[in-house]
């Protein structure tokens, strides 16, 4: 990406973000003040965020309150996540969105509570132009492309309170460049797109780190954040929408270790009246003979009774630092007694998986607001 580009997109974005925030603080005064006119807000709904249409602005975001014990760590309650979602439309074909995020301000173990200063990261900030019905650009930062689960990542939208490690251990959950996306029509079907280029190393949208073993308990401290890289990723959509199967594939630098990687993976989803499978997987070469990485998972969602469900998950995961083969086994209830609020109950153990997902017990309590 030239130096020239590079500067018009942070400087985009960066005034982009300005201008929205200025106009969801100039709403919410003009509201109070019984200023009706272009402020009128629509009717709200928990889980939808506060919208107003003459202006194009969405207002939501999430909260989230863990409880995790787990074997070798104190219980321990953590407020993890307060995040605030803001979508501005810019004329028809122009939409800006962000996400920002206080992450892990306050842990309470036993009688001890550790309340940290609360950071603010920048987890998304990007500008999409809508060029057509099948073709979109996006310039800031975004999710990476790879599979499903980290395209729908929020806690109130999964099913677990863990998250596989295939999901994360190999690749950076975040890139910084511009995207081209869309569905195209293929044989009756419909193929979603995303092609991306990524310059972290030029781009810095906050000092997030993408942590290789985000899992509760865990202490290791590796990154994947992204140097530079480039990557594509496909969704098949077959059987009425019933079957989808996604392929990826991303070649790009880290940060430490500064090395090179090729990745490729593949994903499916399948849904029937009685239970839902989905299933992910990797496999990631470097270009100095570290060992290999590779691994996946297989989840069945079961629905017992309305809006409760049963979930199981089995996955397997080598990775080279450290050097070993994981195995977990997850058995877990979501809850999601109206809409907009999910409570998750699960419980985890496997091989040698103290160190990157110990054993124990898992809960949660999700708002999407």
């Amino acid at each position: 990406m030239s130096r020239h580009l590079r500067r018009l997109v942070r400087h985009g974005v960066t005034v982009m973000l300005s201008t929205v925030l200025w106009l969801a603080s100039s709403g919410a005064a003009l509201a109070a003040a019984g200023d009706g006119g272009s402020w009128q807000a629509a009717p709200y709904s928990l889980g939808q965020g506060l919208y107003f249409p003459s202006q194009g602005l969405r207002i939501g975001g999430y909260a989230d309150l863990h409880f995790y014990s787990l074997k070798g760590s104190p219980d321990t309650y953590s407020f993890r996540d307060l995040s605030l979602f803001v979508t501005k439309d810019i004329g028809s074909s122009w939409q800006f969105f962000t996400e920002l995020e206080a992450g892990s301000f306050l842990d309470v173990s036993g009688s001890h509570t550790d309340a940290q200063e609360a950071e603010i990261d920048v987890e998304r900030l990007y500008l999409d132009y809508h060029a057509g019905q099948s073709v979109s650009f996006r310039f800031g930062k975004f999710l990476t492309p790879v599979g499903e689960w980290n395209l729908v990542h929020a806690d109130p939208l999964t099913w677990t309170v863990s998250r596989p490690l295939s999901t994360s251990a190999a690749f950076a959950r975040h890139a910084a460049g511009a995207m081209m996306f869309g569905t195209l029509p293929m044989k009756g079907n419909d193929l979603d797109y995303w092609v991306f280029a990524d310059d972290s190393k030029a781009l810095s949208f906050g000092q997030e780190q993408d942590d290789a073993y985000p899992s509760f308990g865990v202490d290791q401290t590796l990154r994947n954040n992204f140097r530079q890289a480039i990557g594509a990723r496909v969704l098949y959509h077959m059987l009425g929408d019933t079957l989808n199967v996604g392929l990826s594939t991303l070649n790009y630098e880290l940060q430490s270790p500064h090395q090179k990687y090729l990745l490729s993976g593949i994903d499916f989803s399948w849904t029937s009246r009685y239970v839902n499978l989905t299933g992910e997987g990797i496999y990631r070469s470097s270009t100095d003979n570290r060992p290999d990485e590779r691994g996946g998972f297989i989840e069945a969602e079961l629905p017992l009774m309305q809006r409760l469900y049963l979930i199981g998950r089995y996955e397997r995961y080598r990775s080279s630092t450290p050097a070993q083969t994981t195995t977990i086994r997850t058995e877990a209830l979501n809850y999601r007694p109206i809409e907009g609020i999910v409570l998750k109950l699960e419980y985890r153990d496997g091989t040698h998986n103290e160190l990157l997902a110990p054993t124990g017990w898992l809960a949660s309590v999700a708002v999407l607001f």
